[in-house]
């Protein structure tokens, strides 16, 4: 399962301008892997994976978790994106009350300071994105390396196994068993770890997904209040 960001990132009391930023990495599950959209495949391309809706939900309560962690004290634009967002409308007059609960709540809100924390929210989110997408490009570089290791002493083996035909023509029946074993076994490395690498690439592409999707929330809040709220 996919960790929460109160992994990622220092909640602290500072004003908006003296936010941290993250000082750890997300770390994949030991026992699952994570495919980069840029990494090389082997001889036989992989076939695009569709992302599951789940996986999406899934990354996206992370993303949603990881803005509440960070959340300051106070009235600031995750407490006006939450106001918005609960009502499900995006009319000027929607933002113009949730603005002026945000300015009862507090005197000091203003349209710039909302959109500054609009601006440091979104970049958290591009930071962690960029970490999945990092550590993703880690796991299938193991996996490519892993497997290049195998195929690798496979082929030894096979070499071996036919220069000793060559040498020995005594035991060409029995090495030539022995060759096209280890043949059916080189062919078959790449069906062995094609569904690792399918089951990586839809976690990554919904990683990618969630991502758009909680950045494209954000902005539409940002843009609305560029638009409706004037001052």
């Amino acid at each position: 399962m996919l960790k929460s960001w109160k992994h990622l990132f220092v909640k602290t009391d500072e004003p908006t301008a003296g936010k941290e930023e993250a000082n750890d990495a997300i770390s994949f599950p030991a026992n699952e892997t994570f495919v980069p959209a840029a990494a090389k495949s082997s001889n036989t391309p992989l076939p695009a994976t569709p992302v599951a809706d789940a996986v999406v939900s899934e990354v996206i309560e992370v993303y949603e978790s990881g803005l509440e962690s960070i959340n300051m004290p106070g009235y600031d634009f995750y407490e006006f994106y939450k106001a918005i967002s609960s009502t499900g409308q995006t009319s000027e007059h929607t933002y113009q009350l949730a603005f002026q609960m945000a300015r009862s709540m507090d005197k000091t809100i203003t349209v710039q300071k909302l959109l500054q924390d609009a601006e440091f929210y979104i970049s958290k989110i591009n930071e962690v994105h960029g970490q999945y997408v990092g550590q993703g490009q880690s796991k299938l570089q193991a996996l490519e390396e892993q497997k290049r290791q195998e195929k690798g002493q496979l082929q030894g083996e096979i070499d071996h196994a036919t220069a000793r035909i060559t040498q020995l023509k005594a035991e060409l029946q029995q090495l030539e068993s022995g060759l096209q074993q280890k043949q059916g076994m080189l062919g078959k490395i790449d069906d062995g770890f094609r569904p690792q690498e399918q089951a990586i690439r839809g976690k990554l592409q919904a990683n990618d997904s969630a991502r758009s999707l909680s950045i494209g929330k954000l902005q539409q809040i940002r843009e609305g209040i560029a638009r409706y709220i004037k001052q």
